[in-house]
Protein backbone atom coordinates (compact mmCIF):
# COMPACT_ATOMS: atom_id res chain seq x y z
CA UNK A 1 0.00 0.00 0.00
CA UNK A 2 1.32 3.76 -1.08
CA UNK A 3 1.75 6.14 1.80
CA UNK A 4 -0.82 8.75 1.66
CA UNK A 5 0.76 11.29 3.96
CA UNK A 6 2.89 13.74 2.32
CA UNK A 7 6.96 12.93 2.35
CA UNK A 8 7.64 16.59 3.37
CA UNK A 9 6.15 18.19 6.27
CA UNK A 10 6.85 21.13 8.39
CA UNK A 11 6.69 21.07 12.09
CA UNK A 12 6.80 23.42 15.49
CA UNK A 13 8.42 22.37 18.54
CA UNK A 14 10.84 22.60 21.57
CA UNK A 15 14.06 21.01 21.59
CA UNK A 16 14.32 18.95 24.98
CA UNK A 17 17.29 17.40 24.44
CA UNK A 18 19.57 15.90 21.75
CA UNK A 19 22.23 13.30 21.12
CA UNK A 20 24.84 12.69 19.09
CA UNK A 21 24.81 9.95 16.34
CA UNK A 22 27.04 9.07 13.21
CA UNK A 23 30.12 11.26 12.37
CA UNK A 24 28.26 14.10 12.08
CA UNK A 25 24.60 13.71 12.79
CA UNK A 26 22.10 14.38 15.90
CA UNK A 27 19.20 12.77 16.97
CA UNK A 28 16.61 15.46 18.25
CA UNK A 29 13.86 15.04 21.08
CA UNK A 30 10.82 17.66 20.27
CA UNK A 31 8.07 18.49 22.17
CA UNK A 32 5.48 19.57 19.26
CA UNK A 33 1.61 20.62 19.48
CA UNK A 34 0.54 18.56 16.77
CA UNK A 35 2.34 14.79 18.24
CA UNK A 36 3.61 15.52 21.32
CA UNK A 37 7.38 14.25 22.01
CA UNK A 38 8.84 13.32 18.38
CA UNK A 39 12.72 12.40 17.52
CA UNK A 40 14.23 13.45 14.54
CA UNK A 41 17.29 13.14 13.01
CA UNK A 42 19.33 16.44 12.06
CA UNK A 43 22.44 15.24 9.55
CA UNK A 44 25.61 16.88 9.44
CA UNK A 45 24.60 20.04 12.27
CA UNK A 46 28.05 18.80 14.25
CA UNK A 47 30.23 20.36 11.14
CA UNK A 48 31.61 23.44 11.08
CA UNK A 49 29.71 26.08 9.64
CA UNK A 50 26.36 23.97 9.56
CA UNK A 51 22.99 26.06 8.89
CA UNK A 52 21.04 24.53 11.34
CA UNK A 53 23.22 23.93 13.97
CA UNK A 54 22.15 27.25 16.18
CA UNK A 55 18.47 26.79 15.50
CA UNK A 56 18.22 22.97 17.01
CA UNK A 57 19.73 23.78 20.93
CA UNK A 58 17.92 22.39 23.58
CA UNK A 59 15.52 24.73 24.78
CA UNK A 60 15.18 26.26 21.46
CA UNK A 61 11.67 27.03 19.98
CA UNK A 62 11.70 26.49 16.33
CA UNK A 63 10.38 25.46 13.16
CA UNK A 64 11.20 22.23 11.17
CA UNK A 65 11.08 21.08 7.52
CA UNK A 66 10.77 16.98 7.79
CA UNK A 67 11.36 14.17 5.18
CA UNK A 68 9.41 11.41 6.17
CA UNK A 69 11.68 8.31 6.31
CA UNK A 70 11.03 4.50 7.02
CA UNK A 71 13.20 5.03 10.31
CA UNK A 72 13.54 7.96 12.36
CA UNK A 73 12.58 11.25 10.46
CA UNK A 74 15.05 13.53 8.83
CA UNK A 75 15.44 17.57 9.61
CA UNK A 76 16.42 19.34 6.37
CA UNK A 77 15.49 23.12 7.52
CA UNK A 78 15.39 24.54 11.14
CA UNK A 79 14.02 28.00 12.09
CA UNK A 80 13.88 29.74 15.46
CA UNK A 81 11.23 31.15 16.38
CA UNK A 82 12.18 32.04 20.37
CA UNK A 83 15.98 31.35 21.62
CA UNK A 84 15.30 32.87 25.21
CA UNK A 85 18.69 34.16 25.44
CA UNK A 86 18.32 35.65 28.75
CA UNK A 87 17.65 32.18 30.16
CA UNK A 88 21.03 31.48 28.42
CA UNK A 89 23.02 34.09 30.14
CA UNK A 90 22.91 31.67 33.77
CA UNK A 91 24.10 28.62 34.49
CA UNK A 92 20.96 28.16 37.11
CA UNK A 93 18.16 29.72 34.76
CA UNK A 94 19.68 27.02 32.13
CA UNK A 95 19.89 24.38 34.38
CA UNK A 96 15.92 25.18 35.57
CA UNK A 97 15.05 25.58 31.98
CA UNK A 98 16.19 22.15 31.27
CA UNK A 99 14.51 20.77 34.57
CA UNK A 100 11.03 21.65 32.62
CA UNK A 101 12.13 19.70 29.64
CA UNK A 102 13.41 17.01 31.48
CA UNK A 103 10.76 16.41 33.43
CA UNK A 104 8.22 16.94 29.91
CA UNK A 105 10.30 14.11 28.41
CA UNK A 106 10.67 11.55 30.93
CA UNK A 107 6.32 12.34 31.57
CA UNK A 108 5.16 12.45 28.60
CA UNK A 109 4.08 9.07 26.13
CA UNK A 110 5.87 9.00 22.90
CA UNK A 111 4.21 10.83 19.79
CA UNK A 112 0.92 11.97 21.74
CA UNK A 113 -0.52 14.91 20.93
CA UNK A 114 -0.89 17.34 24.27
CA UNK A 115 -1.11 20.32 23.64
CA UNK A 116 -1.20 22.23 27.00
CA UNK A 117 1.54 20.44 28.11
CA UNK A 118 3.06 21.88 24.73
CA UNK A 119 1.95 25.48 25.81
CA UNK A 120 2.61 25.22 29.67
CA UNK A 121 6.50 24.82 29.24
CA UNK A 122 6.46 27.48 26.64
CA UNK A 123 4.96 29.65 28.84
CA UNK A 124 7.55 28.45 31.42
CA UNK A 125 10.72 29.18 29.20
CA UNK A 126 9.01 32.62 28.63
CA UNK A 127 8.63 33.89 32.13
CA UNK A 128 11.77 32.19 32.93
CA UNK A 129 13.94 34.27 30.16
CA UNK A 130 11.98 36.98 31.69
CA UNK A 131 13.57 36.64 35.03
CA UNK A 132 10.82 35.19 37.02
CA UNK A 133 11.87 33.38 40.45
CA UNK A 134 12.33 30.09 39.19
CA UNK A 135 11.36 27.70 42.26
CA UNK A 136 8.13 29.39 42.30
CA UNK A 137 7.74 29.04 38.47
CA UNK A 138 8.88 25.24 38.68
CA UNK A 139 5.93 24.51 41.50
CA UNK A 140 3.21 25.76 39.45
CA UNK A 141 5.02 24.13 36.24
CA UNK A 142 5.48 20.83 38.22
CA UNK A 143 1.19 21.03 39.70
CA UNK A 144 0.13 22.18 36.42
CA UNK A 145 1.87 19.53 34.22
CA UNK A 146 1.33 16.46 36.69
CA UNK A 147 -2.66 17.84 35.95
CA UNK A 148 -2.47 18.13 32.27
CA UNK A 149 -0.54 14.67 31.78
CA UNK A 150 -2.79 12.65 34.24
CA UNK A 151 -1.09 12.62 37.24
CA UNK A 152 -3.31 15.74 39.12
CA UNK A 153 -2.64 15.10 42.86
CA UNK A 154 -5.65 15.07 44.76
CA UNK A 155 -5.73 18.19 47.21
CA UNK A 156 -9.65 19.11 48.03
CA UNK A 157 -10.31 15.97 50.19
CA UNK A 158 -8.55 13.08 51.62
CA UNK A 159 -7.63 10.58 48.77
CA UNK A 160 -8.52 7.70 51.10
CA UNK A 161 -11.96 8.44 52.64
CA UNK A 162 -12.86 11.34 50.12
CA UNK A 163 -13.60 13.26 53.09
CA UNK A 164 -13.58 17.03 53.94
CA UNK A 165 -9.73 18.44 54.81
CA UNK A 166 -10.59 20.34 58.30
CA UNK A 167 -7.82 23.19 59.04
CA UNK A 168 -5.23 21.03 60.61
CA UNK A 169 -2.07 19.22 60.00
CA UNK A 170 -2.86 16.16 57.10
CA UNK A 171 -0.34 14.22 55.35
CA UNK A 172 0.76 13.74 51.68
CA UNK A 173 0.73 10.37 50.14
CA UNK A 174 2.76 10.19 47.01
CA UNK A 175 1.89 6.59 46.57
CA UNK A 176 -1.67 6.99 47.01
CA UNK A 177 -1.22 10.54 45.10
CA UNK A 178 -3.00 13.15 47.46
CA UNK A 179 -3.99 14.21 50.97
CA UNK A 180 -4.62 12.05 53.72
CA UNK A 181 -6.20 13.51 56.80
CA UNK A 182 -5.20 12.31 60.29
CA UNK A 183 -8.11 9.36 60.41
CA UNK A 184 -6.35 8.22 57.28
CA UNK A 185 -2.93 8.86 58.20
CA UNK A 186 -2.09 4.98 58.80
CA UNK A 187 -3.53 4.24 54.72
CA UNK A 188 0.20 5.04 53.86
CA UNK A 189 3.42 4.43 56.61
CA UNK A 190 5.77 6.64 54.40
CA UNK A 191 3.14 9.49 53.84
CA UNK A 192 4.75 12.36 54.66
CA UNK A 193 3.58 15.45 57.24
CA UNK A 194 1.55 18.20 55.22
CA UNK A 195 1.34 21.35 57.21
CA UNK A 196 -1.67 23.75 56.63
CA UNK A 197 0.06 26.06 55.01
CA UNK A 198 1.82 24.32 52.23
CA UNK A 199 -1.98 22.71 51.52
CA UNK A 200 -2.96 26.25 51.19
CA UNK A 201 -0.11 27.20 49.05
CA UNK A 202 -0.52 23.72 46.82
CA UNK A 203 -4.46 24.57 46.57
CA UNK A 204 -3.36 28.04 45.31
CA UNK A 205 -0.88 26.79 42.66
CA UNK A 206 -3.25 24.20 41.27
CA UNK A 207 -6.00 26.50 40.80
CA UNK A 208 -3.72 29.67 39.23
CA UNK A 209 -1.78 30.29 36.87
CA UNK A 210 2.30 30.02 36.27
CA UNK A 211 1.43 34.25 36.36
CA UNK A 212 0.09 33.83 39.98
CA UNK A 213 2.71 31.44 40.89
CA UNK A 214 5.66 33.60 40.34
CA UNK A 215 3.41 36.25 42.91
CA UNK A 216 3.25 33.87 45.47
CA UNK A 217 4.95 35.16 49.08
CA UNK A 218 6.23 32.08 50.98
CA UNK A 219 8.34 31.45 54.02
CA UNK A 220 11.26 29.64 53.09
CA UNK A 221 10.11 26.81 55.26
CA UNK A 222 6.83 26.25 53.61
CA UNK A 223 8.87 26.51 50.16
CA UNK A 224 10.55 23.99 51.06
CA UNK A 225 7.95 21.93 52.53
CA UNK A 226 6.14 21.81 49.27
CA UNK A 227 9.35 21.33 47.09
CA UNK A 228 10.45 18.28 48.88
CA UNK A 229 6.63 17.16 48.35
CA UNK A 230 6.35 17.24 44.69
CA UNK A 231 9.78 15.79 44.34
CA UNK A 232 8.54 12.55 46.17
CA UNK A 233 5.90 12.53 44.04
CA UNK A 234 7.09 13.20 40.67
CA UNK A 235 10.61 10.40 41.66
CA UNK A 236 7.28 8.34 43.02
CA UNK A 237 5.77 8.38 39.48
CA UNK A 238 8.97 8.43 37.16
CA UNK A 239 10.55 6.11 39.53
CA UNK A 240 14.09 7.66 38.73
CA UNK A 241 15.59 10.98 40.07
CA UNK A 242 15.80 13.73 37.15
CA UNK A 243 19.59 14.56 36.45
CA UNK A 244 18.42 18.08 36.03
CA UNK A 245 16.91 18.07 39.46
CA UNK A 246 20.10 16.22 40.71
CA UNK A 247 22.33 19.38 39.05
CA UNK A 248 20.51 22.11 40.64
CA UNK A 249 20.92 20.28 44.62
CA UNK A 250 24.48 20.69 43.63
CA UNK A 251 24.11 24.39 42.58
CA UNK A 252 22.41 25.37 45.71
CA UNK A 253 24.56 27.38 48.42
CA UNK A 254 28.24 27.01 45.82
CA UNK A 255 29.00 30.08 44.07
CA UNK A 256 28.05 29.95 39.79
CA UNK A 257 30.15 27.63 38.01
CA UNK A 258 31.42 27.91 34.64
CA UNK A 259 28.41 28.47 31.94
CA UNK A 260 29.76 25.66 29.50
CA UNK A 261 28.79 22.73 32.18
CA UNK A 262 25.18 23.86 32.16
CA UNK A 263 24.63 22.63 28.23
CA UNK A 264 25.64 19.43 29.48
CA UNK A 265 22.06 18.51 31.51
CA UNK A 266 20.37 18.42 28.02
CA UNK A 267 23.11 16.69 26.66
CA UNK A 268 22.99 12.60 26.10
Amino acid sequence: MSESRPRLYRIEGIVLRRSDTGEADRILTLYTPERGKLHLVARGVRRPGSRMAGHIEPLTHSTFLVVRTRGLDIVTQAQTLHAFPALRSGLERIAWGCYFAELLDHMAPEESANLPAFQLLLEALELLDAGAPPELLARGYELHLLAVLGFRPQLSCCVSCQGELRPQEHAFSALLGGVLCPRCRGEDLQARPLSLEALKALRYLQRGGLEEAIRLRLRPACREEIAGLLQTYIRTILERDLRAASFLEELRGRPEAPLSRGNRVAEE
